[in-house]
């Protein structure tokens, strides 16, 4: 699953095509919410690991990332 900036769970996915593509243009970043050991076994190519369980805290550097953050996990 794939979430648009900020919309969460209650969005609609966006397709892995439309993510990678986005990502690949530069528009967009990957944030992987698993843990850091399952970040650490693999990962999309690109993305920065934000724990779930610590996303409230990290909001404002996400946002600093200056692109789309497409959250993922999985």
């Amino acid at each position: 699953m794939v979430w648009p900036a900020g919309t969460g769970p209650g969005a609609e996915p966006m397709p892995l095509a439309e993510a990678v593509d986005r990502r690949d243009r530069g528009e967009a970043v990957f944030v992987d919410l698993r843990s850091r050991p399952e970040y650490a076994a693999g990962h999309l190519g690109g993305a920065v690991n934000v724990p779930l369980d610590e996303v409230g805290a990290r909001v404002e550097q996400i946002r600093r990332l200056g692109r789309l953050p497409i959250l993922y996990c999985g």
